[in-house]
């Protein structure tokens, strides 16, 4: 694990210990295949951490010098590139991003920082919120999901919560990324021993299960695939319909549920008359995760 340097970067430091990396005693790949990984990640580091400074040092291809306030820390890539395997696109960026937003949490431009970070870090939950969110309070943290609600990240407080905002990560000292990786864990710990259980079909066919704790999240619940697992499993499904007309309800039924007409209806009701509003748009969830209802889809369920 890296330490502070006193005078540039002295001897050998890498902040890989608590990231859950150990580094190896040899070289993992040619030199120059770990030229190439690291050139692969300057570039996504230059473009979507443009603030982050580091260097790239001659006499080691498979580290990055990063500057963190007054020091500099080494970083080695290694078991970065080891651990990435066969990944690709999105899904690696994503994870060479979140391994550098753990190195810049771990050591945080000041210690003052660092504590705030670990007192909010626990309390961050996910949230789903109207579009307008967005449009109306620009420093909001957010990430796209669909055309009417945004992904925003809560502050959870007790009986209140606020929401995630620019300034709140230069308080702390970390990037988005850290912020939703927190949030998805918070809330996955928050849902852990909620129940779940399906209702039969009073008449014909199907089941249904509705989500209503009133924590607040329920709705962001959706986004979980511990929950989308479960739900799969209550109703016996590979496929489920869901719905989250508000903030406060989540509500999931099969295919051929019988009364999928009316869950359809109502979803698009409660969506303009209940409080805390979201979307009349229904999703389609499945062991891959979760998406928009097809036209084809919407017109089984009765909704065109």
């Amino acid at each position: 694990m890296a330490g502070r340097s006193q005078d540039g970067i002295g001897r050998r430091r890498v902040l890989e210990a608590m990231v859950g990396l150990v580094v190896a005693g040899v070289p993992v790949a040619a030199a120059g295949a770990a030229e190439s990984f690291r050139e692969e990640v300057a570039s996504l580091l230059r473009r979507r951490r443009p603030a982050l400074k580091f260097t790239l040092p001659a006499d080691d291809a498979e580290s990055v010098h990063v500057r963190i306030g007054d020091n500099t820390h080494q970083v080695y890539l290694g078991n970065l590139q080891r651990q990435l395997g066969t990944a690709r696109g999105v899904v690696r960026e994503s994870q060479i991003l979140a391994f550098f937003d753990r190195v810049l949490a771990i050591r945080p431009v000041d210690e003052k920082a660092g504590a705030r970070w670990e007192n909010a870090r626990t309390r961050l939950r996910l949230q789903i919120v109207p579009i307008e969110y967005r449009q109306q309070a620009k420093e909001l943290i957010s990430r796209d999901l669909t055309a009417m609600v945004v992904i925003a990240y809560a502050l959870d407080q007790g009986e209140r919560y606020s929401l995630v905002t620019k300034d709140d990560l230069k308080t702390w000292g970390v990037y988005a990324d850290a912020v939703h990786e927190a949030a998805l864990a918070g809330l996955e710990a928050a849902s852990g021993a909620l129940a779940i259980g399906a209702e039969k079909s009073a008449k014909g066919r199907g089941a249904y299960v509705t989500i209503l704790t009133q924590d607040g999240y329920d709705a962001a619940r959706l986004l979980l695939p511990s929950i989308r697992q479960r739900l799969l499993k209550a109703l016996g499904s590979d496929l489920v319909i869901a719905g989250i007309p508000n903030r406060d309800f989540l509500v999931a039924w099969t295919p051929d549920f019988s009364a999928r007409a009316g869950f359809a209806a109502k979803v698009a009701e409660d969506a303009k008359a209940r409080s805390h509003p979201l979307t009349d748009e229904l999703f389609v969830v499945d062991a891959n995760g979760f998406r928009m209802a097809t036209p084809a889809e919407l017109a089984e369920q009765r909704r065109i």
